[in-house]
């Protein structure tokens, strides 16, 4: 009976001894919210415990922080046009799992890098893991954005040319 308990203990320390987060977001690079856009679609974010076996692990607590990384996006030339969010904690929770998964729908609020750091507690054992989720603009944005460039491109051309004329035809 002893021998029974002794070897339950060791193979349950061993299937919590080296446990592996990983992380899932469908579709891989979502897009930013857009407050006037009807069909803003949540990113479906998986995070998974699994011990060293490759099984799920039961009963773990998970600790999720979500940060937008800033400066990550364009540098200084284009920024998220969002101080306020930038570089902030966007989420942030303790979670408890039975089956060592966690599935969450997000929308994440600007575009840029965000950085998930994971940490998992199972009786004893923890391990931590950070993530990064890179998120795009909505492809209408950045349509509009190159339509009214070149919108003002040909304004600009169009101007220089009436005015570039009438100063040609002043000096003769």
């Amino acid at each position: 009976m002893k021998a029974g308990v002794l070897l339950a203990v060791l193979l349950m320390a061993g299937a919590a001894y080296g446990m592996e987060l990983s992380m899932q977001v469908q579709p891989e690079q979502p897009r930013a919210f857009q407050p006037f856009f009807t069909q803003n679609q949540p990113a479906k974010v998986v995070i998974e415990v699994r011990d060293a076996s490759g099984r799920l692990v039961r009963d773990v607590w998970l600790d999720v922080r979500v940060e937008h990384v800033k400066g990550t996006f364009s540098g200084r030339l284009l920024h998220t046009g969002f101080p306020y969010l930038e570089g902030k904690e966007v989420l942030g929770g303790r979670f408890f799992s039975r089956d060592g998964r966690l599935e969450l729908s997000y929308v994440f609020p600007i575009r840029g890098s965000y950085r998930v750091e994971v940490t998992a507690s199972a009786g004893e054992e923890r391990v931590s893991r950070e993530f990064t989720v890179k998120v795009r603009e909505q492809g209408y944005e950045v349509r509009n954005a190159v339509l009214l460039v070149l919108l003002m491109l040909g304004f600009g051309t169009a101007l220089g040319v009436i005015f570039g004329r009438a100063c040609v035809r002043v000096r003769r």
